[in-house]
């Protein structure tokens, strides 16, 4: 054991990182070369001196509190803060500190690793993942996450929004006449006329090449009709581009949220359909009606044949696409995927029934059926794991977790065998009973999946707090990351998370040779893509599987 300062000096001499000795009235007793050079200082300017002779007084006082707790308690406490050093650079740190005893006194013993970059770099992969590149506005997934909380709000009772969808009247011509330059510096400059119409506390954003959308909170004294036509004047006030002045309009579809909005995608498709009515006469702005959604009457139709396939189970069935393990290849799972089939309206796409199912409560009686089925097909199949996509609205039920469990106990599958695919936003905007029905099945044995991954900074305390066992990346991600460098950053930035936290990384969307390598080389676990299989129906599960049974063709040449 050491207890004298010049056998810990030679050692400290040696670490790779920062070390510091202090005492217990907080005076420098040592620091090493590293430290020295960190801090841009030599020992001597340093060594002697106390806390409050070197640093701001507020910092010299939250770091000798700090010594006194390791010095209390006698135990290693890490810290991460944001400093000025002595050279008035603002700095992140990341300290550990432990007691040490030198000539029978307590002293603390720290490391410091500068982890400066490393935030800033987190920092702007964050601001990435969630803005427009070209206009620094919200781009889609940012709106999505935000509608998803404003349609949670309104249901609660809380304060009701609107969300307004745009899209530019003539900008091809500004493209095509004074060149791209000139339209992008277009769209900065309505995204900033945009910007400067609401309050810091709305949303804007750009969703498309020249498509905007705004997310309005309504206090009481909105008047969406006034602002709808300020956004048409802007739009017509004349725009200084390079060299030249452009003019445009634009049209605009307003749909309101209140206590009766459901889904987000539902929402979106509503303005999208105002917005539609719009341009058939440019410059102007509809408000969205169920009398002007010309497709209300076939998903009314939609929804009397879903409940009746609910009731018979005629025609729904369950597809199955496989998850591979990057390193070799190998399936290690299946993700069940609901597909409809009606005598009269033929293939239904997912995305419309489920999207109606959310709509008119029939959603809970949909996810049961396919997650029974799917665990019963599965079951048999030791080796594999199931995942079943989860809807926010599932969430919102207190009866989830029980009918989870009661499935698992029927099929007689074990709890690990089961993902829940879960969307991010859904987690982000979870409330207290949806965290305690979730962390309920975790206990229970059954993993959860956050499903399109790709703003995951702003959830990593509930990534924590849930102890979730994958991610997954997001297709758009996915697809773009070999050529877009944006998306390069985000999809290494979301693996480096998730080893950090021991979490399983999932690429989905995997089309082509080149996204699969560079996902691999990411570090990403897990990849799933018509790369390797479409979604096949029950009985071709085995065939699928037969063709992975050897080092599959796009691994063997490795």
């Amino acid at each position: 054991m050491i207890h004298d300062l010049g056998t810990w000096s030679k050692v400290l001499e040696l670490m790779p990182t920062a070390m510091f000795v202090r005492d217990a009235s907080h005076r420098w007793v040592f620091v090493n070369r590293i430290g020295c050079e960190n801090m841009g200082v030599a020992a001597t300017d340093v060594v002697g001196k106390r806390d409050d002779e070197l640093f701001p007084p507020d910092q010299a006082a939250r770091f000798a509190a700090g010594d006194d707790a390791v010095l209390r308690s006698h135990e290693v406490v890490e810290t991460e803060e944001t400093i000025t050093d002595l050279h008035g650079r603002v700095r992140t740190l990341l300290t550990r500190k432990t007691c040490i005893d030198l000539d029978g006194l307590p002293h603390v013993l720290a490391s410091v690793t500068d982890i400066t970059e490393l935030r800033e770099s987190e920092a702007q992969v964050r601001w990435l993942a969630c803005h427009d590149a070209l206009t620094g506005l919200a781009n889609r997934t940012a709106l999505f996450g935000k509608l998803d909380a404003a349609i949670a709000r309104a249901a609660g009772g809380g304060v009701h929004s609107a969300l307004l969808y745009l899209d530019l009247d003539g900008f091809k011509r500004v493209n095509d006449t004074y060149g791209h330059q000139a339209g992008d510096e277009l769209l900065v400059q309505f995204g900033t006329r945009l910007r400067a119409l609401v309050r810091a506390s709305d949303t804007v954003a750009r969703i498309g090449g020249d498509e905007f959308a705004l997310l309005v909170d309504d206090d009481g004294d909105l008047d969406v009709r006034d602002l709808a036509e300020r956004i048409l004047v802007l739009a017509n006030t004349p725009f200084d581009v390079p060299a030249n002045t452009a003019f445009i309009g634009t049209s605009v579809g307003i749909v309101a949220i209140d206590a009766d909005a459901v889904a987000a995608g539902e929402m979106a498709r509503k303005a999208d359909s105002a917005l539609y009515e719009a341009k058939r006469g440019r410059n102007r702005y509809v408000i969205y009606t169920d009398e002007l959604d010309s497709s209300l009457v076939h998903r009314r139709e939609v929804e009397v044949a879903l409940r009746e396939a609910l009731r018979t189970g005629e025609g729904l069935d369950c597809h199955y696409q496989p998850l591979v393990r990057a390193s070799d290849g190998k399936v290690i799972g299946l993700e069940a995927l609901a597909r409809w089939r009606h005598p009269r309206l033929g293939a239904v796409p997912p995305v419309q029934f489920v999207a109606v199912a959310e709509e008119t409560g029939l959603i809970g009686h949909l996810g049961e059926w396919i997650l029974r089925r799917a665990c019963a097909r599965l079951a048999p199949l030791a080796d594999l794991f199931v995942a079943v996509n989860v809807s926010a609205v599932q969430l919102r039920d207190d009866r989830f977790a029980d009918t989870v469990l009661d499935v698992l106990a029927s099929a007689g599958m074990p709890a690990h065998r089961l993902e829940l695919e879960i969307t991010e936003t859904a987690i982000v905007n979870a409330d207290a009973s949806t965290v305690r029905l979730l962390r309920r099945l975790r206990r229970a044995g059954v993993r959860i999946s956050l499903d399109d991954f790709g703003t995951g900074y702003s959830s990593l305390t509930l990534l924590k707090d849930l102890d979730v066992d994958k991610v997954k990346i997001d297709r758009s991600f996915v697809q773009m990351a070999p050529t877009a460098d944006d998306s390069a950053a985000i999809v290494r930035a979301v693996s480096n998370l998730g080893a950090a936290l021991g979490l399983c990384v999932v690429a989905e969307g995997v089309e082509t040779e080149q996204q699969r390598v560079f996902l691999r080389e990411a570090g990403c676990d897990e990849l799933q893509g018509f790369l390797f299989s479409e979604a096949v129906p029950e009985d071709r599960i085995e065939r699928v599987l037969g063709q992975f049974s050897a080092p599959d063709a796009v691994y063997s040449a490795e």
